[in-house]
């Protein structure tokens, strides 16, 4: 049997940050990661370019936190945007602001990120075994003892850290195995579910036009009065797309969309008031062109063809023939076209899971177990997850930070 002192098992932003900061208390430390590479979610994270985190205080960090931003207060504190940016600043990289406060390397390649997390963890000795899937995390009594992995070995250690992430993205390595390993150790699950996902739509018309974009729109979900976001909307092949989509679909994952759907409303034009828009139409009023024609200021003209039959609007209807009712629809569509939502893309298309381990079984001061002692999470495999704009990153380095910190302190403790 190997040992090591602190045992963490996964790869990704909040194992990599653990296993840095226990390594940090002279202890040894040794990475455990089923990829040929650390980070592989992190890599592909805003589009690879890497949203490393948002830049607004804690607050509004707190409010884009859809599952438990209490049990952030902590950790946030602990390191919050401008400590977690200055540490990568330290290293050479420099960030650029973007929209809502999101930050970005000015690379824009997430690369430069892992590579300074990897080099930093060999500077401080931390061993990293690649291609080492952990099947159980081994226990005398209710302490921590080690791991165990799928070939029979056992590597003992003082603490085991958890940072395996969810069920999204299951290419990345991404595959639940942390909840089944807490779950194993006594641990409740809270019923993990997509978040940051795209919407499934009843209308075959809008399906029919994948690939079409609107930018600068605004989503609303019908009766979720306070629920609005703004953004570029994308037609797929199965519905719609797009930042506002992700960001309304972790509000309304805990809804059975298939005994009860939601109802959508898009403005495609939020800077534009209605007055304005009829206006638009009472001035192109006397012209002969035909409307499909007309419309291409607004729309593109496939989607244009496919919303007139919609509403019921011939295609070759003339400005000048445009009737009231029909002028009415077509602004309504404009300010506020109504889609039925009948689904979220499953789990493994999500770009974070909901649900996780149950928060109030973690010390949010220290991420440690309060059921077996040594053992600490962080990350996505707790049940926290936030909107998109770069949260989520910072809950894993925060999260990740404060498990490596207390764990090293802990047994510095025990060693003096």
């Amino acid at each position: 049997m190997e040992n090591s002192r602190i045992i963490v098992v996964g790869g990704g932003p909040a194992g990599m940050f653990a296993a840095l900061q226990a390594a940090r208390g002279n202890h040894e430390v040794l990475l455990l990661d089923k990829n040929e590479m650390l980070g592989r979610k992190l890599k592909i994270t805003g589009g690879g370019r890497c949203n490393l985190t948002n830049i607004k205080d804690k607050k509004e960090h707190q409010r884009a936190t859809i599952h438990n931003p209490k049990f952030l207060y902590k950790s946030f504190d602990a390191l919050n945007p401008k400590e977690l940016m200055k540490y990568f600043e330290d290293r050479g990289c420099t960030f650029k602001l973007e929209k809502e406060g999101t930050v970005f390397p000015r690379s824009d390649d997430s690369s430069e990120i892992i590579n300074i997390l990897l080099e930093d963890l060999l500077e401080h000795g931390v061993k990293i075994w690649y291609n080492h899937k952990v099947e159980k995390v081994l226990i005398a009594g209710e302490q921590v003892r080690g791991v165990a992995l799928p070939d029979g070995r056992e590597i003992l250690a003082d603490k085991v850290i958890i940072t395996t992430g969810g069920a999204s993205y299951p290419q990345t390595g991404s595959t639940g195995d942390g909840y089944t390993m807490a779950e194993e150790l006594g641990h409740s699950i809270e019923k993990i579910k997509p978040a940051l996902t795209s919407f499934e739509v009843k209308e075959n018309w809008v399906k029919s036009l994948a690939g079409i974009s609107f930018s600068d729109t605004s989503l609303g979900i019908l009766k979720m009065n306070k629920l609005q976001e703004w953004g570029d909307l994308l037609l797929t092949h199965y519905g719609i797309s797009g930042p506002p989509v992700l960001k309304l679909s972790s509000y309304i994952n805990e809804v059975d969309l298939k005994k009860t759907p939601v109802t959508v409303e898009i403005d495609f034009f939020p800077d534009k008031t209605e007055e304005e828009l009829k206006d638009w139409f009472l001035h192109h009023s006397t012209g002969k062109k035909n409307l499909n024609n007309v419309l291409t200021e607004f729309w593109p003209r496939k989607f244009i063809e496919e919303i007139l039959p919609f509403l019921g609007i011939p295609k070759d209807r003339k400005m000048n023939e445009l009737k009231k009712k029909e002028r009415n629809k077509l602004m309504d569509a404009m300010k506020g076209l109504h889609l039925t939502v009948t689904g979220l893309r499953p789990i493994k298309d999500a770009i974070v899971t909901a649900g996780g381990i149950n928060v109030k079984e973690v010390n949010p001061s220290t991420m440690e177990s309060k059921k077996i002692s040594g053992l600490y999470f962080a990350g996505e495999v707790l049940d926290l997850d936030a909107i998109t704009g770069g949260y989520n990153l910072q809950i894993a380095f925060s999260t990740g930070f404060v498990a490596g910190q207390s764990a090293g302190e802990k047994l510095n403790k025990k060693y003096e």
